[in-house]
């Protein structure tokens, strides 16, 4: 499921309280804008989905971005196994056989996840085994679904508590790191070796308790126990509480000497930014910890492992199929309109530049015509010239003269006598100009209109002349 921001929202339900923690971009890392809990009056699905509607409206940022649901740790099983592949397909399957066999449930009724831990050089992986009843995910899944919600991964909060101790730059990656979490009436220990969560257990305490350091050292090491038993990993060489202000307030200096490693306490909002927003209340700190969804909000890394239901998985998938096959149809549409388009922009573009072209040409034909006109008179009179340069002159001078209504038909030129002009006018005063044309040159003189008649062709008047005079010297 695509995210259309970088937006990122971790819920929390226990039987209890309902926790959400939002970030949104800062300039360099993430910033907190929402910490919010809410108390359970009932455990009904109604009292959930009306306590998650709640929540959610009280935020200013609407749209959750990406969606983390998470599940708190006693709710979850938690199994080590050594499998004889490193194959991931085949460690898939493989851990589909074990999961059901680590506790009392059907393999349908149950969502498992694993990740592999280390892998040894006989071709051996380690691995933790993470199995939960499915009632547990639909049920959380269908609250939010009563929203309008759906959550992009399901996870268990000992990964969000591997992204928090990330963000503490004290602690070095490769060496383990004991957490433990001081959260209401119950406590959770992760050891942490290399970003990842290699234990994890959770146990019942109470605040109220006056044997209440008593009991979370016993717990404490009744895991470090069971942890090299089950185990063959490094051990731990650090240990840092955090959580409730609270509780952390009675982890003592008695406390943390007693274990046989150096033991830290931090906040639960050391090492991150929170922003000034009325949606953080402060107070929330006291009694509740939120450090594992303030780890899962500050990351940009998606989960080893998403323990949503196979069916909405699959159910997604073939969305998601669908959506892209719907993208890439519009898509390859967009390009045949595209190409369309061009085709048609580049066809109108021709035509208009042919119109253009056929106009200019239509314009320069009439111009050319006259030239050519001009010119066979031209070649005609010097066809008559019998290669005479006075003679050119002659007749250069008439065709100056003539108006363009004026027609030559014949030229009868004798050197140094007479020419004799014939031809066809448009009307009789336009024979009356050219012969004042002639008059008026210099070249020329005694013109004289020897006749002159007009007649009528096609509906149209014309006028036929016979014209003599004499040039200049």
């Amino acid at each position: 499921m695509k995210n259309k921001s970088r937006i990122i929202t971790c819920l929390s339900i226990t039987d209890k309280v309902i926790k959400l923690v939002q970030s949104c971009p800062g300039r360099l890392v993430p910033e907190i804008s929402a910490v919010q809990a809410l108390s359970l009056a009932g455990k009904s699905d109604e009292e959930l989905a009306r306590g998650i509607k709640s929540l959610f409206s009280s935020l200013k940022q609407k749209d959750p971005g990406r969606l983390i649901l998470m599940i708190p740790r006693q709710m979850a099983a938690m199994h080590y196994a050594r499998f004889p592949s490193t194959n991931p397909e085949e460690l898939f399957q493989m851990a589909r056989l074990q999961a059901p066999k680590q506790i009392p449930y059907d393999s349908k009724e149950i969502i498992f996840g694993y990740q592999v831990v280390r892998v040894n050089p006989d071709g051996y992986s380690d691995i933790v085994l993470i199995i939960i009843h499915q009632d547990i995910v639909r049920r959380y899944i269908a609250a939010l679904e009563k929203n309008k919600i759906e959550p992009d991964e399901v996870v268990i909060d000992s990964q969000g508590i591997c992204r928090w101790l990330q963000l503490q730059q004290e602690f070095k990656a490769d060496t383990g790191v004991i957490v433990v979490d001081l959260d209401t009436e119950h406590a959770r220990l992760d050891i942490v070796l290399s970003g990842m969560f290699i234990y994890s257990r959770a146990f019942p305490v109470s605040l109220g308790s006056p044997d209440y350091r008593m009991r979370l050292s016993e717990e404490i090491n009744r895991s470090l126990f069971a942890y090299q038993n089950e185990t063959s990993m490094v051990k731990p060489a650090e240990a840092v509480f955090t959580g409730s202000s609270e509780y952390l307030e009675r982890i003592d200096d008695d406390l943390l000497n007693s274990l046989p490693f150096k033991s830290v306490k931090y906040p639960q909002d050391k090492a991150i930014q929170l922003k000034n927003s009325s949606q953080i209340k402060l107070e929330n700190f006291k009694r509740i910890s939120f450090t594992s969804l303030i780890g899962a909000v500050c990351s940009q890394k998606k989960p080893l492992f998403n323990l949503l239901p196979e069916d909405l998985l699959a159910k997604r998938g073939k969305a998601a199929y669908k959506l892209e096959i719907r993208k890439t149809a519009v898509f390859i549409v967009l390009i045949i309109f595209a190409i369309a388009s061009a085709m048609f922009m580049n066809i109108s573009l021709r035509q208009s530049s042919a119109i253009r072209l056929g106009e200019e040409l239509s314009r320069l034909s009439e111009d050319v015509g006259r030239i050519e006109k001009m010119a066979r008179k031209i070649t005609y009179v010097r066809s008559q010239d019998n290669r005479s340069g006075s003679c050119l002159d002659v007749f250069t001078e008439v065709f100056r003269v003539a108006q363009e209504e004026i027609s030559l038909i014949s030229f009868s030129y004798t050197l140094n006598k007479s020419l004799i002009l014939k031809g066809r006018a448009k009307s009789l005063s336009g024979v009356f100009n050219f012969v004042s044309a002639l008059e008026e040159s210099p070249v020329f003189k005694d013109v004289q209109l020897r006749h002159s008649f007009e007649r009528r062709v096609q509906g149209e008047s014309l006028a036929d002349f016979d014209i003599t005079c004499q040039p200049e010297g």
